[in-house]
């Protein structure tokens, strides 16, 4: 009998994690060195894989998230196999010294952009999200590659450097512009939100140019900084637009709006002072009120992101049971009863009732909507008409 992919995995797993600490016991007691401490390494590492290996398997069972399992369970062999090269020590053994260092890195950044690409993938499929989950999934990809190559690739004229420098760049802006794209493709359309794009497209042009050119001045430095907090205000305004809030609550949010916008603008003037392109401007009084200003803007996210979850309550979750009768008073004698699906007849008065039960089901994916108590599906994200 073949067994599932999903018990072969399970069994992997408790195997690995028997072999480690028999292993690691024997280790113990007959102080078996370094090589023992290896196996015991190898065994601990391909359980762990094993069982990300399975978290990654439910999500191939979702259509939506597929690509996001097989994106996951390929990250999962890279860096297994990269920790088998640690475990083992092959570079030293080999002669190579410093691979040693750069594996290391490549394990740690394949990881963290591994869990930043995987919701991400899952998201590109939901209305609204989707232009921003794959524009963040190019700059995620375009960031590795330039990080990755300021570990591999060393020279004496600083490339490398100027190559990590541009995988931050790249990063920091692309972030806040896929942000500002929170929403698109949904009413209404907020046509201002491509001005933050093109304040961070202009806000990483002036950070590429001060990385590989460097030439600088203080008008620069007060330009670009101006542009990143214009674009962060247009994301942050962005993504809040985007949480489902009652109508009697949208006053707050546009406050709160208001005070993430002057935040940056009170920043902004800090570092025209700071750059002496501003007179007469108290800098320690400046300093508290942005100090206040992000006081308020961080407690009201906190509070806003409060008020969407409380309005998007828990939905019901049906049963599997096949739904073959219905309680139904008969509207000639107004006798209560239980009725089979399709045709029946009163039980007192022979009254002939038809019934027919439907359920709810989201018109793009199909996702059952019974107890549903929100405006979007819960799979997709497609508004549902009330």
């Amino acid at each position: 009998m073949i067994l599932p992919a999903r018990n072969i995995i399970l069994r992997v797993m408790l195997w690995s994690l028997g072999l480690a600490a028999a292993t690691g016991i024997a280790t113990v007691f007959v102080q078996g060195g370094a090589f023992m401490w290896r196996v015991i390494g190898t065994e601990i590492a391909a359980a762990v894989s094993c069982g990300l290996m399975l978290a990654c398997m439910r999500l191939i069972d979702r259509e939506k998230a597929r690509a996001s399992g097989l994106f996951g369970m390929a990250a999962i062999v890279v860096e297994f196999c990269l920790a088998l090269l640690l475990i083992w020590d092959l570079p030293r053994a080999l002669g190579f010294w410093q691979l040693e260092e750069r594996l290391w890195l490549t394990l740690v950044l394949l990881a963290v952009a591994a869990l930043i690409a995987m919701p991400l993938l899952a998201c590109t499929h939901r209305p609204g999200a989707q232009w921003s989950a794959r524009v963040a999934l190019r700059v995620v990809a375009v960031a590795t590659a330039f990080l990755l190559i300021s570990i591999w690739y060393d020279t004496p004229y600083g490339f490398e450097e100027h190559c990590a420098e541009t995988g931050w760049a790249v990063f920091a802006t692309g972030t806040i512009l896929s942000l500002c794209l929170a929403g698109l493709g949904t009413p209404p359309a907020r046509y201002w939100r491509w001005g933050g794009v093109l304040f961070a497209l202009g806000a990483l042009t002036l950070w590429l140019g001060g990385i590989w050119i460097g030439r600088g001045s203080d008008l620069g430095f007060a330009t670009f900084t101006g542009l990143l907090a214009a674009s962060a205000a247009t994301a942050y305004a962005m993504i809040c637009l985007t949480l489902p809030i009652k109508e009697t609550q949208h006053w707050f949010r546009g406050a709160l709006i208001a005070v993430a916008a002057i935040t940056a603008a009170l920043i902004e003037l800090w570092v025209l002072a700071d750059r002496s392109l501003v007179r007469a401007v108290d800098t320690s009084l400046l300093e508290r009120c942005i100090a206040a200003a992000g006081i308020v803007t961080g407690c009201g996210t906190l509070a806003l992101a409060v008020l969407s979850s409380l309005n998007r309550r828990v939905d019901v979750t049906p049963g599997d049971e096949a739904i073959t009768d219905i309680v139904v008073i008969c509207p000639r004698c107004r006798k209560k009863q239980s009725l089979a699906i399709g045709d029946a007849a009163c039980a007192a008065c022979g009254l002939r009732i038809s019934t027919r039960v439907e359920e709810p089901r989201c018109p793009t994916c199909a996702y059952l909507l019974i107890g549903l108590t929100s405006d979007r599906c819960p799979e997709c994200g497609t508004a549902i008409a009330s």
